[in-house]
Formats: structure tokens, C-alpha cells, sequence
């Protein structure tokens, strides 16, 4: 594990797409700010300086590319795994990528791949809401930091070390049985809510995770697999 840290930059994301052929397997890249951090589907990530953490990791090693369906979750799970250290309690999974504590949002993750004639590497964006107390703008989920949780300052640096250790044992373990842990955290199980699917605005019934880590869905009497990308959730019917 190799670790590379910015008092301020664009995004660690593309930081690693503009530099992965230079870089290890397993480097994970941390920034105080990001001028330009995102989310999924375009969504602007906003924080304020040396308040949370946020990092992207990098994997070229072909075997953990071609586990690309498991790793955005598994990194999702590493996240709970280490914020239950600090007692925060309550958390869970909003397939495919972010951590809930009760029904608000105190982590998200965004997976990217860089390819030419094959993958060439996945870069997987991690942003933790830490000692930021408010959040301005609007949100399809209400945040929540840990501060807010647990009424007391984090050292960022510790849990930064905490969590890399987590994620890069979990990593090297990747072929354990996470599946029967994972599934237990589904914060979607057996809800019913608004996504856009094939271009349309639904109302579907979200039956849980699969164990390929795809997701199994109801809507109009049809049941359906499908995988990140295909769907995004809204709050409202339209």
C-alpha cells in the first residue's frame, strides 16, 4: 500500500486516471480539499476544507478488476466496518455505493474504470463526512457526519489509517464470503421508491442484493436483475 496526500487538488479521481501508469497497485490518494470532487451521475461532492476525509484508491491488479461488481460494495462495507469502531451504529448499504447511518447519508462512493484496448485500472472515489457539522445546497438524501453522530471530533489521520488498513486487507481477502455479511446491511430491502429505469420514472419495489451483487427489483409485474448504471433513485414520482 502506497499512500500520496494533497493539501488541495481537483479530484484524487482524476489525479489517479492521469497518472495510474506511473503509480502501484493499491495506492490510495487523500486531499484536505477537492476543487472539483463528484459524485455518481454527475453530482458536484462538496466539503469543506480538512473537515472529512476524502481519497480514491487505485487497483491495476487484473484479478481485482475483474471483481469490479463487488468492489464498490465491499468498499462500502469497509467503511461501516470501520465507523463501527467509533460506535456509530445503525448503518447500512444504499446499493450500489453509499453508507446510511438511519436515513441519512455520511459517505459516497464512485467507481470509475480507465480502459484502452482492456481495463486498465478501476479508481474508486471515497468522500466521509468526518467533522463537518452543516451542509449546505440541496440533496436527494440528507447528510449526516460523524461529528453529528457522535458529538466529538475525529482525528482524520487516524481514521484514515484505520480504514486504508481495512480496505486493503479486505481486498487481499477479496475471495471470502462477504455476500452473507453484506446482505445484511441492505438499507433498499423490501422498500418501495422512485428510479429511473429505461428512461422512465418508476415506482419499484427493491427486493435486495444478489448475491453477484446486482440488484433484484419489482416494478409492473416484472421481476428484474440489474447492475450499477442502470438505475438511479429519486424521491419523487417525477
Amino acid at each position: 500500500m502506497k499512500t500520496i496526500h494533497f493539501d488541495n487538488i481537483d479530484s484524487t479521481n482524476t489525479y489517479l486516471k492521469n497518472n495510474y501508469r506511473f503509480l502501484e497497485n493499491m495506492t490510495f490518494v487523500s486531499s484536505d480539499y477537492q476543487s472539483a470532487g463528484k459524485g455518481r451521475n454527475a453530482r458536484i461532492w462538496k466539503s469543506e476544507k480538512g473537515k472529512n476525509l476524502l481519497f480514491s484508491l487505485l487497483l491495476t491488479d487484473d484479478y481485482l478488476i475483474q471483481q469490479y461488481k463487488i468492489i464498490s460494495i465491499l468498499t462500502s462495507f469497509c467503511v461501516i466496518k470501520t465507523l463501527e469502531e467509533y460506535d456509530i451504529h445503525n448503518l447500512s448499504i444504499k446499493w450500489p455505493n453509499d453508507v446510511y447511518v438511519n436515513d441519512k447519508k455520511i459517505c459516497g462512493i464512485l467507481l470509475e474504470a480507465t480502459s484502452s484496448s482492456k481495463l486498465d485500472c478501476l479508481i474508486v472515489g471515497v468522500g466521509i463526512n468526518v467533522n463537518q457539522k452543516e451542509f449546505e445546497g440541496d440533496y436527494l438524501r440528507k447528510p449526516t457526519s460523524m461529528i453529528n453522530e457522535l458529538n466529538k471530533e475525529i482525528n482524520i489521520e487516524e481514521l484514515k489509517i484505520r480504514l486504508f488498513k481495512t480496505i486493503e486487507n479486505n481486498l487481499n481477502n477479496i475471495d471470502d464470503d462477504y455476500y452473507s455479511i453484506i446482505k445484511e446491511y441492505d438499507y433498499l430491502k423490501d422498500k418501495e421508491v422512485y428510479a429511473n429505469i429505461d428512461n422512465e420514472n418508476k415506482k419499484i419495489k427493491v427486493l435486495g442484493i444478489n448475491n453477484d451483487y446486482s440488484l433484484k427489483i419489482e416494478y409492473d409485474n416484472i421481476i428484474r436483475d440489474i447492475e450499477a448504471g442502470e438505475i438511479s433513485f429519486h424521491n419523487e414520482k417525477d
